[in-house]
């Protein structure tokens, strides 16, 4: 709680006109327009000096209200006169900044008339070169090629020709590959399928072959074995015969019909072994000629796609097919880490030899 009243000096109003920085006139003129307030004040600082402070009785706090009162109105006159003058000052600003923006808006309307008849080629040729790069972006557009990377406003008319043409001829070589790749890709498919229809022929062929040749062998078989049965029912027959006609002679008859028995099982032995070898041999001879004729059919077959291939194919894929043919052989397994470093760099260095050769055969 104050217990006194601090007392504001007209001194101080001078020295805070004087820090403003405003004429000597203006500061003047604020100075006497607020120096009534301070007189005012200073009155009623100079009654405040009846009242007691530290120990105030009725009167004292009567006269400290009256005093209150009156200085709120020294204060809020004191706005009421401040917000008069900031109207004023506002308003003085608005008319300077309106001032100002009108001449100003003149001068850059005239200022860039000016601009444009003193740059009228720099603008024109400016223009040109915006046109020319947007011209040559869209001729550009169809092909594989970043315009940023290229001075197309600036670039010669040859130089961009060139270049243009450039692109055409990659794009159209990149298409024919596209194409070449394609259509070799479905001549291999027909060729794989006429090979596999072919194979599927020679394999039915082959299984009705063994089919017929099992039908056969069955045939035979049964021939046989009907055979062995009429000379085994005849020979019992024969030995029933001999049993009745000498009982004392059995013994004897049983040795002949056991070695006719031995003999007939050994012949039909023989000449079981001797089918089985002719059949042998056949299918020995038969595969044999079959796998001639097919090795002599894929030579031919692969001798004609080496020509036909040898006939069509520039200078650049006989080049690739023959670096194609140069084989490097699995690396085997060392005994020494050194041997097997020694083989390791030689395998890289292949690689990148044929790495090279294809460069070197890309560039023909």
């Amino acid at each position: 709680m104050k217990t006194q009243i601090i007392k504001i000096e007209n001194t101080e109003l001078e020295k805070v006109v004087k820090e403003s920085g405003l004429a000597i006139q203006e500061g003047e003129e604020i100075k006497q327009s607020y120096q009534p307030f301070l007189i005012q004040l200073a009155e009623i600082q100079g009654q405040s000096n009846k009242i007691n402070f530290e120990t105030p009785t009725k009167i004292d706090e009567e006269i400290a209200g009256r005093l209150r009162k009156d200085t709120v109105k020294i204060r809020t006159g004191a706005a009421e006169l401040k917000e008069q003058r900031k109207r004023g000052y506002l308003l003085r600003g608005n008319l300077e900044q309106a001032a100002y923006n009108l001449i100003a808006a003149s001068c850059k309307l005239t200022e860039e008339t000016f601009y444009n008849v003193e740059k009228a080629r720099e603008i024109a040729e400016k223009k040109r070169k915006e046109e020319l790069k947007a011209e040559r972006i869209e001729r550009l557009s169809p092909y594989d090629i970043d315009p940023q990377f290229y001075d197309l406003a600036n670039m010669p008319d040859e130089v961009f020709e060139n270049l243009l043409q450039g692109a055409k001829t990659a794009l159209d070589n990149k298409i024919a590959a596209e194409k070449k790749a394609e259509e070799d890709r479905l001549a291999k498919i027909e060729a794989d399928r006429i090979e596999n229809e072919r194979i599927r022929k020679e394999n039915e062929k082959l299984q009705a072959e063994r089919k017929e040749r099992e039908r056969l062998s069955e045939i035979e078989r049964k021939k046989q074995a009907d055979i062995l049965k009429a000379q085994q029912e005849k020979a019992d027959k024969d030995r029933k015969e001999l049993e009745e006609k000498n009982r004392k002679e059995r013994e004897l008859a049983d040795q002949k019909v056991a070695k006719l028995k031995a003999e007939n099982e050994a012949k039909l032995t023989a000449e079981r072994k001797e089918r089985e070898r002719l059949v042998n041999e056949l299918k020995v001879k038969q595969d044999a000629e079959n796998k001639a004729k097919q090795d002599e059919q894929n030579r031919l077959i692969a001798e004609e796609k080496e020509r036909k291939l040898a006939e069509k194919a520039p200078d650049r894929d006989k080049l690739r097919l023959w670096l194609n043919e140069i084989k490097f052989i699995p690396m085997p397994v060392f005994k020494t880490e050194e041997s097997q470093q020694i083989a390791s760099d030689i395998t890289a260095k292949f690689a990148a030899f044929k790495k090279w050769a294809i460069v070197q055969i890309d560039n023909i």
